[in-house]
């Protein structure tokens, strides 16, 4: 049966819109053995390119700064498909660059917990949304990654004082942030504040799924604007004009932040990685 004038005017309008464009090119890329990962990880091609993408950029300044690793997260696990994306890429740059690349997931574990606060987007977001069957997803990142389950507000203090000797030989590097509410990010945000100079990299690819279609003052967008009001060390800030600079032009270039860390010691320290004939943004 041929394809129907609804169908394909859902077609077309689905390959007007870049974001879904993409999706589509790469799930072709996937299903051709013949294209090599060297190919499809440069032209961004791969399953959570975002992802991707940050991992690279944490590789490159790790290995720029002399550190042999760097440290990958992911707030806001779920089912567990972004983080183990993020071990995907994590093991290609490690190949790649022969860095040791380390990924953590935090979750509550249990969906998204009860709120009250406006900002937290409750016309968007319900409490329970995203469970996550932990010890099946444990079983299937099988090493891949490390997962931390509770409220970030008690988790991120101690990850960073149990993992204190971790960070300071392997930094962070990449953060994403998709924890929907206002109020989770805002938790969040103790990793930038609490963490010191050496578990840290003077800066850090950050990506915010959830800021598409709302207002600075709400969600991702107003805990990043309170984050940077209060905060006299650093500032997260959007990667200007980004997508002219990658290929496709993809949507999710919009979402790239990146969290600077201005007294950091190594802060004025030239990228080497930016000198290469092969570097790009």
């Amino acid at each position: 049966m041929g394809l129907t004038m609804p169908d394909f005017l859902h077609t077309l309008r689905d390959w007007s819109m870049s974001g879904l464009r993409l999706q589509s090119m790469i799930r072709t890329a996937e299903r051709v053995p013949a294209v090599p990962d060297t190919l499809r990880y440069s032209f961004g091609l791969v399953d959570r390119p975002m992802y991707a993408y940050g991992a690279r950029k944490a590789v490159e300044l790790a290995a720029s700064a002399g550190y042999s690793g760097v440290t990958l997260l992911e707030f806001g696990v779920g089912s567990g498909g972004g983080l183990q994306a993020l071990s995907r890429h994590a093991r290609h740059y490690s190949r790649s660059s022969g860095l040791n690349v380390h990924v953590v997931g935090f979750d509550s574990g249990s969906g998204l917990p009860e709120s009250t606060d406006y900002r937290d987007l409750l016309y968007v977001w319900n409490k329970g949304q995203y469970p996550m069957d932990s010890a099946d997803l444990r079983d299937q990142l099988r090493g891949s990654a490390e997962l931390v389950l509770g409220d970030v507000a008690e988790t991120v203090p101690g990850f960073l004082r149990t993992h204190s000797e971790h960070l300071a030989r392997n930094p962070l590097g990449f953060i994403s942030f998709d924890l929907d509410y206002y109020s989770s990010t805002a938790s969040a945000f103790e990793i930038f504040r609490s963490a010191r100079d050496e578990q840290l990299l003077p800066r850090i690819t950050s990506y915010f799924d959830d800021i598409i279609t709302i207002l600075d003052r709400t969600g991702e967008l107003a805990a990043i604007a309170d984050f940077n009001g209060e905060d006299k060390h650093g500032y997260i800030g959007r990667v200007n004009a980004l997508r002219s600079h990658l290929p496709f032009d993809p949507a999710w270039a919009d979402q790239i932040f990146e969290y600077h860390r201005f007294d950091h010691r190594d802060y004025n320290r030239h990228e080497s990685a930016r000198d290469s004939p092969t570097w790009r943004p």
